[in-house]
């Protein structure tokens, strides 16, 4: 896999752009307004213009829409974001970032010639960008980019004309090539040292758009569709689609929002997309194990299609975002994991405490679910190995002797909360987190989690009064030897590398009760099971998240926005959540800490060298966190089941 830190430090650098070249658009739309037949008016004119998603094939699998990019722009602006990212304090990072910003979306211009600031000059109305599949050629995907250009035609010349003189300096060879009455440039691009094949580009535009794509044989269909009416909407009219954007759009007009301007419209049908993006992202597998094959083939297929829309500076919400996931079908083999189950919005705890960075609460058919990963276990491994694995921790005299079947499964309840906070002064070891799953007769579960921990060589029994504590550092207590006889043994010990990190270099476990309530406390951090689950068993009240303003304004917001059964809800505080991700960033740690996120990073990074650049992104640039942390305004998120699949919301407020 490419470097997991480049992706990220990219989507920092996708967010920056709009700051970073919103203020030359905004003082370019404002120098129009007061001329007659503007951009603007010409864009919302009642003529025979024909919407993008109307022109794209049926062979479709994404899309992204942004229904007027100057409108997008100006409403980013007003948001607490854009006005932090605006901040003259933090102007020395912004003005770092802009090279690198507009570096990352260049791999535009290699894809199809258009670079992202084009899009800025010449958009005068509806961006659209769209993935299609072709599953049976070399490259299995195409994409494009179709730009509203009316009343731009001057500055569509000019963008065409130099890229024109960038691809043929680059050493491309252009064709024309006549549809119609259109033309389409096609450029044929050098290959780069290592790179076999010829990349292809092809360009056309008129006085209503501007198209670029990466196969020549797209334009050509897109024209016909403009040009021919019976051609058109052959992915636009798809149910999936139109059930998507419909239902989100309504769910965004009920929100009673009227000030917010819906800036975005996204489309995805799941497995046709996670192929596209697997070439995308150049993804080469190291084993035979298609991830996508198998959840399809388990039957997750039933998860037809993903959209939604997002609204921008709203009189309540900063950013608003209203989606659906589609189901149809009825649930088979592995994909009876999908079991989640609408329950009465209830109120936040009182134990959770109001440092906490976010809580979110999940309700889970448990049981279900973990019978159901069998068959997409086995599946996996090719082999019946599920069953034969909690027989075996059952039945080993060496072992714990556990009857997972019995007395663990069937003791879950259908609730799991997460909550996250993070310590200060801030530390390699301030990120934690917390999952407590409720439990049904805690005196078992007790139990197991004794015989557990008492043959496990890494645990030790902290000294709590209240309740037993299990801490466990991986490695403390059992040799390299020991572990590599113990994969081997499970037919994984040719397949383990030596060097693989923990997810957590440490954790803790706990089982604790109030009266006839009980949960199952799993935490990165000893101090933070302890610190809630004394909270939890005494009933303590005071200083909870629930009490803060924060969570009063979000819970009221989720209640206003319709939410009565839900199956996931949470509260966001930003301005805690992000704190110490943020300092470790400004001092160049981030990627040392012991937090789940820097771990992932550095399993899945293969460049290290790249992960060990002195601050490539020149985050000591930064401002400290209390000169921005007003900005960063609370958040919530709610989803629930409805007949035809998840409606999801999530939204940061404006105050």
């Amino acid at each position: 896999m490419k470097s997991f830190l480049r992706y990220s430090q990219n989507l920092l650098s996708v967010c920056l752009l709009a700051v970073l070249v919103t203020p030359a658009l905004t003082k370019r739309v404002a120098a129009q307004e007061n001329q007659p037949a503007t951009k603007s008016d010409l864009a919302n004119a009642g003529d025979s213009y024909v919407n993008a998603v109307d022109l794209l094939p049926e062979s479709t699998a994404g899309v992204v829409r942004i229904p007027r990019l100057p409108d997008f722009c100006n409403a980013w602006q007003q948001t607490n974001l854009g006005q932090m990212f605006a901040s003259k304090e933090m102007q020395p990072f912004i003005e770092a970032q802009r090279e690198r910003a507009m570096s990352y979306f260049d791999t535009l211009d290699r894809k199809i010639g258009l670079k992202a600031k084009d899009l800025y000059e010449i958009a005068s109305g509806e961006v659209v960008f769209a993935w299609m599949a072709f599953p049976n050629e070399k490259r299995p995907f195409s994409f494009c980019v179709i730009a509203d250009t009316r009343g731009m035609r001057k500055d569509a010349d000019a963008v065409a004309k130099q890229i024109d003189t960038d691809l043929k300096a680059g050493g491309a060879t252009r064709e024309d090539i006549s549809v119609g009455e259109e033309t389409i440039r096609v450029y044929r691009t050098k290959p780069k040292p290592g790179q076999l094949k010829v990349e292809e580009i092809a360009l056309s535009w008129n006085d209503d758009r501007f198209v670029a794509a990466d196969r020549e044989v797209v334009i050509r269909n897109l024209l016909e569709a403009a040009r021919d009416e019976d051609a058109r909407k052959a992915f636009s009219k798809r149910e999936t689609y139109v059930d998507a954007i419909k239902q989100s759009s309504d769910a965004i007009a009920q929100s009673k929002d009227d000030a917010a301007k819906v800036c975005w419209e996204w489309y995805a049908e799941p497995f046709s997309m996670g192929r596209i993006l697997r070439e995308v992202f150049e993804y080469d597998r190291h084993d035979d194990l298609d991830i996508i094959n198998l959840l399809e083939g388990q039957g997750f297929g039933v998860i037809e299609a993903l959209g939604g829309v997002g609204a921008v500076n709203g009189d309540r919400f900063d950013i608003l975002h209203r989606g659906v996931v589609l189901t149809s079908g009825k649930l088979t083999k592995g994909a009876r994991m999908l079991q989640p189950i609408n329950q009465p919005l209830e109120p936040v705890p009182a134990w959770p405490t109001s440092d906490c960075g976010a809580f979110y609460r999940i309700q889970w058919d448990l049981e279900t679910a973990f019978w159901s990963a069998e068959s997409l276990v086995n599946a996996a491994f090719g082999d019946d190995l599920f069953r034969p694995m909690l027989e075996g921790i059952r039945d080993d005299p060496a072992g714990p002797q556990i009857d997972f079947a019995k007395d663990f499964i069937p003791n879950l309840a259908d609730q799991i909360l997460l909550i996250t906070d993070n310590t200060t002064p801030v530390s390699l070891e301030s990120d934690r987190m917390l999952i407590a799953v409720r439990i049904i007769n805690a005196d078992v579960v007790a139990e197991v989690i004794r015989k557990w921990m008492e043959v496990e060589p890494d645990a030790e029994k902290l000294d709590v009064e209240e309740f037993d504590v299990w801490q466990v550092k991986p490695g403390s207590g059992t040799s390299d030897d020991d572990l590599d006889a113990d994969l081997a043994e499970l037919g994984f010990g040719g397949d383990i590398e030596d060097d693989v990190e923990p997810l957590l270099n440490h954790w803790a476990i706990a089982v604790v009760r109030h009266e006839e309530e009980a949960y199952l406390m799993f935490s990165s951090h000893a101090e933070l099971l302890v610190k809630m689950g004394k909270r939890f068993r005494s009933a303590e009240t005071g200083d909870g998240l629930a009490e803060t303003k924060t969570c009063e304004t979000v819970i009221e917001a989720i209640k206003d926005l319709g939410a009565k059964e839900v199956f996931l809800d949470g509260v966001y505080q930003p301005h805690v959540s992000l704190r110490a991700r943020y300092e470790l960033l400004r001092q160049g740690k981030l990627k040392d800490s012991d937090s789940v996120l820097a771990n992932l990073i550095r399993r899945f990074a293969e460049d290290e060298e790249r992960i060990n650049q002195n601050d490539p992104l020149k985050a000591s640039l930064l401002p400290p966190f209390a000169q921005i942390e007003d900005y960063l305004k609370g958040g919530g998120v709610f989803w629930n089941r409805s007949e035809s699949g998840w409606d999801m919301t999530g939204f940061l407020l404006k105050e």
